[in-house]
């Protein structure tokens, strides 16, 4: 076990969340099934007043887990001087292969997922009736249950990551050349693949950008479109990953053949903000198309507008800095 100001916090978080996580959930999925019932006045007073007791405690432990994400990075870059061969994240991750890679999975779903239940959040807390709570309370029981298998899984991670572990460089890894980032594309492009994952990426990119603003200039927010959108950034996301590996990140770092974005993020830090602005502007994008999902109740549907035409703006402007970010590094380099 390593033991420094990070890692301590991390652990700390984990203990506190895990804790407020499993109340929350079990009292959120009571509350989902008592509200709506016929109460007595003073009844209803008092599961309302529990209710958004239990919404302000959890919205705190939310915003907590959103800052986790990228903290869970930072404590692993700490680590690296104790990691025998560890050279970036990448060696540190492979003390407890399994664990870290299902921790690096869940947590982005987690980061949506939080992001998309504050925003019906902010949606119902807009209307007078609240036509959105059981929804909201349903979800929460929900996203309660991974923070909690998050947060465990965080505490086992650095409790399980102990000093002078041997790991191999990341280099035996992410160069060799049947790297699948390589092989798969390689076996539909030839072996001119990286210049047309290159190509397809831009023209996904633009083409999202260009939806994007096509919508919000007609302002179209019907459920097919947004669902289009939402898979159309999911397929962005995709190539952005591998042209990543396989073009960007080598040129940014100005190493041809390295391919480990964990040493991108070392080696050209500001890389980091564009990595951000590209996950905010996909999760947008998404996030348009859940509030569109759950938020159709009541008085909500005639706030829906406004939100979604604010949601898709946001994605607009982070897609399109993401894309203004790389196109400078691409000149730089």
């Amino acid at each position: 076990m390593i033991l420094n100001a990070l890692s301590i916090t991390l652990i700390f978080i984990g203990f506190l969340s895990a804790l407020l996580a499993l109340w929350g959930g079990i009292s959120s999925f009571i509350l989902y099934k008592k509200w709506g019932r016929p109460f007595k006045p003073e009844e209803k007073t008092s599961l309302e007043d529990h209710s958004y007791l239990v919404l302000l405690i959890m919205a705190i432990v939310l915003i907590i887990r959103l800052i986790n994400w990228p903290l869970f990075y930072v404590t692993l870059q700490s680590f690296i001087p104790d990691i025998e061969g560890a050279m970036c994240i990448f060696g540190v991750t492979q003390v407890k292969v399994g664990l870290t890679r299902f921790l690096e999975f869940l947590k982005p779903i987690n980061f949506f997922l939080i992001g998309g239940w504050f925003i019906l959040h902010v949606l119902d807390r807009a209307t007078k009736t609240s036509p959105l709570m059981k929804r909201k309370l349903l979800l929460l029981s929900f996203i309660s249950l991974l923070v909690l298998i998050d947060s465990m899984g965080d505490i086992l991670l650095m409790i399980g990551i102990v000093p002078d572990s041997l790991v191999s460089c990341c280099t035996t890894v992410t160069d060799i050349s049947s790297r699948p980032t390589r092989t798969t594309p390689e076996s539909v492009f030839g072996p001119d693949y990286a210049q047309s994952l290159r190509i397809l990426f831009f023209i996904s990119h633009l083409a999202l950008i260009g939806f994007i603003g096509a919508n919000l200039k007609f302002k179209i927010f019907r459920r097919p479109i947004l669902g289009f959108l939402f898979l159309l950034s999911i397929l962005n996301a995709v190539l952005f990953i591998l042209s990543q590996i396989e073009v960007f990140a080598p040129a940014m770092m100005r190493l041809p053949f390295h391919h480990c974005l964990y040493c991108l993020w070392q080696y050209v830090p500001v890389s980091i903000v564009l990595y951000l602005l590209f996950i905010l502007g996909t999760f947008s994008v998404g996030w348009g198309f859940t509030t569109d999902l759950f938020g159709r109740q009541g008085e909500g549907i005639h706030l829906l507008p406004v939100f979604l035409k604010k949601i898709y703006l946001f994605a607009l402007f982070f897609l399109s800095a993401s894309l203004m970010m790389l196109l400078i590094h691409g000149l730089v380099s």
